[in-house]
């Protein structure tokens, strides 16, 4: 298990290789560097490779390993200068003590391409964090029987909305990145209804349904804070927020999800507009949760989800670093981005101009960096042949007995 090392125990184990002159590892370009610490400050580290790192320019950054009494010191530094052969990098941000890491990582090779498909069920869907795990139960479905195809519960709805003298608006999620709407995103990231059942009133305080399936005041608020809303700024806020209902003349508002799985596929918006209408009473965000669920029911009997499943299916992405036990990739697409979960199975395609080889990999870190997210992953069950010849094509040596043994 690594620990994470900062602060004054980060600047003494740096000052330690320094003063001890410990052997610095850093493979590049699939070639292996030793380099030694020519001086420390507060800012700046200035190395001394024991020749000339081909291709290594400012701006990049390179992943450096020490043996330091026995224990195995990783950090990664940012070039700021170079001449020769030595360079000045700035001063890391983060230092790692005792990584259980078999190999050492290199940049990912420009010749090679990645890609990687899910092992288990991933929809390209919008992820809610806040699902309610129970089972739908008979009294979240319609009554009629007969309703089973989602162009009936649709025409079913069409007629109980024109009834009720409100208008309505059903949307499937196509492109997740077109969602921009505040209650769009509400209602994703919740996995609730927005419910404001008059706009001369505010949102419920809290929630009367036992399963806790409407957005209350607290919860709004809570949303407006991770959007970056200040709290003093939370009343004024909730108030533009109901003036714009106001100013479109809308005289109550409901925007219930359809959730499949941990998924929100789309939602049914609602809204009264008739002038003198009472405010909404919650029955009405109970019949519309049975059209959402009803509809969700009807797409899973036509199997409307498969053509959203990724599972198994390559996608292609951009390698940062690679070692013989493990890679780190980058991915900018968010909704890819909610679907990579630490802990997510992966099947990797590691594509080269000599040979193609699939492992199965594990993601076992995620940090942010430069507009994307990084992802970092262990391989596991990988064929020792294919071992043998990622080992041999990233570092640019021979796999031999005697790296079998020092990794055991």
């Amino acid at each position: 298990m690594s620990t994470m090392v900062q602060g004054i125990e980060k600047e003494f184990l740096l000052k330690s290789l320094y003063n001890e002159q410990v052997s610095v590892i850093c493979m590049y370009n699939r070639v292996e560097y030793t380099l030694k610490i020519e001086k420390v400050t507060k800012a700046e580290i200035v190395f001394k490779a024991n020749q000339v790192i081909m291709g290594l320019t400012s701006g990049k950054k390179i992943d450096l390993t020490a043996d330091y009494k026995g224990v195995m010191v990783v950090f990664v530094v940012e070039i700021n200068s170079i001449n020769k052969d030595r360079f000045i990098a700035a001063f890391p941000e983060l230092l790692y003590k005792n990584l259980d890491r078999a190999y050492p990582r290199v940049l990912f090779p420009p010749d090679m391409q990645f890609k990687f498909s899910f092992l288990q069920e991933r929809y390209l869907f919008p992820v809610s964090e806040d699902v309610d795990p129970r089972t739908l139960t008979g009294d979240d479905l319609l009554p009629d029987p007969d309703l089973k195809d989602f162009n009936d519960i649709v025409a079913n709805m069409d007629s109980w909305v024109k009834e009720s003298g409100s208008e309505y608006k059903l949307v499937l999620f196509k492109d997740v990145k077109r969602l921009s709407l505040l209650e769009e995103q509400i209602v994703i990231k919740t996995g609730k209804a927005l419910f404001l059942p008059s706009s001369q009133g505010s949102f419920l305080e809290t929630d009367p349904d036992p399963k806790k399936r409407v957005i209350t005041i607290p919860q709004f608020l809570q949303y407006l804070e991770t959007i970056g809303v200040l709290p003093s700024y939370f009343d004024a806020a909730l108030d533009q927020f109901i003036k714009s209902k106001q100013a479109k003349q809308i005289l109550a508002d409901a925007w219930v999800p359809l959730r499949f799985k941990e998924y929100v596929i789309g939602y049914i918006h609602f809204w009264a507009t008739k002038e003198g209408s009472p405010p909404l009473e919650y029955t009405v965000i109970k019949t519309l949760y049975q059209y959402a669920n009803s509809m969700i029911f009807a797409l899973k009997e036509k199997e409307y989800f498969e053509s959203f499943n990724l599972k198994d299916r390559l996608i292609p992405a951009q390698g940062v670093d690679i070692s013989a036990g493990g890679i780190c990739f980058s991915c900018t697409q968010t909704n890819l981005v909610a679907l990579l979960i630490l802990d997510s199975e992966l099947s990797i395609k590691l594509i080269t101009s000599k040979r193609t080889i699939s492992l199965k990999a594990r993601v076992l870190r995620r940090y942010e960096e430069k507009g994307s997210t990084h992802f970092g992953c262990h391989f596991f069950d990988a064929a020792p042949e294919d071992v043998r010849f990622l080992y041999e094509y990233i570092y640019g040596k021979p796999f031999t007995d005697s790296v079998t043994a020092s990794k055991k």
